[in-house]
C-alpha cells in the first residue's frame, strides 16, 4: 500500500506540472500580444508613419508571435508525451478560434467604425478597436471552454475592454491610446492569473 500511494503522489506531482507548463503557455500567450501591441504603441508614439505601416507591422507581428507561441506549444506537447500524458489540440477548436478573430476584425474594424458609435471619428475608432479585442477573445474563451475546460484567467482579457466602451465612445480626445492602455491593463492580468494558476498547480 505504501507503494502505492507513492506512486500516485508521484504522479500528482507530474499532472501537477504539466498543468502548470500548460498554464505558462497561457501567460506567454497573452505576454506576447501584450509586447507586440506595446511595441506598436512606442512606435507611432516616436516616429510619424503613414497608415501603410499597419499593414506591413501587423501581419509581420502576427506571423512572428505565432511562431513563437507555436514553439512553446510543441514543447508543452513533447512535456506531455514525456510524462505519458498527451497534449492534444482539436483542429475544429482552431477553426473555430480562428473564425472568432476574423468575426472581430470584421466587427471591430470595419463594421462598428463606420457606425460612429464616439463623439467623434478617434473616439468610434477606440470603441471598435475595443470590441474588436471584446468579441475575439470572448469567442476564443468560449472555443477553449468547449473544448478543453473554462479558462478563468482569460475572462479579465475580455471583460476589462468591454467594460471600457461605453467611456471610450463619450472622448473627445486620448481615445485610442487609452483603450490601447486598457487592453493592455486586461492581457496584463491574465497574464498574472495565468502564472498563479501554474504556482498553484506546481504546489499541488
Amino acid at each position: 500500500m505504501e507503494e502505492v500511494r507513492e506512486l500516485k503522489s508521484v504522479l500528482e506531482r507530474v499532472e501537477g506540472k504539466l498543468i502548470a507548463a500548460g498554464k505558462l503557455y497561457g501567460a506567454m500567450s497573452f505576454a506576447v500580444w501584450l509586447a507586440v501591441m506595446l511595441l506598436y504603441y512606442v512606435i507611432i508614439g516616436v516616429f510619424d508613419l503613414p497608415w501603410q505601416f499597419n499593414i506591413v507591422y501587423w501581419p509581420v507581428a502576427f506571423i512572428l508571435a505565432m511562431g513563437f507561441t507555436g514553439r512553446i506549444w510543441r514543447r508543452l506537447q513533447k512535456l506531455g508525451m514525456a510524462t505519458g500524458k498527451e497534449v492534444e489540440s482539436s483542429t475544429t477548436g482552431g477553426i473555430l478560434i480562428a473564425v472568432s478573430w476574423i468575426t472581430g476584425i470584421a466587427l471591430g474594424w470595419g463594421v462598428i467604425p463606420r457606425l460612429d458609435p464616439g463623439v467623434n471619428a478617434e473616439a468610434s475608432l477606440a470603441v471598435g478597436f475595443l470590441s474588436f479585442i471584446t468579441l475575439s477573445v470572448f469567442g476564443m474563451w468560449l472555443v477553449f471552454a468547449k473544448y478543453s475546460g473554462v479558462e478563468r484567467e482569460i475572462i479579465p482579457s475580455f471583460l476589462i475592454p468591454a467594460l471600457g466602451i461605453a467611456l471610450a465612445a463619450k472622448m473627445e480626445s486620448g481615445a485610442m491610446v487609452w483603450a490601447g492602455f486598457l487592453v493592455a491593463l486586461g492581457f496584463s492580468l491574465s497574464v498574472l492569473l495565468y502564472i498563479y494558476s501554474a504556482f498553484k498547480a506546481i504546489e499541488r
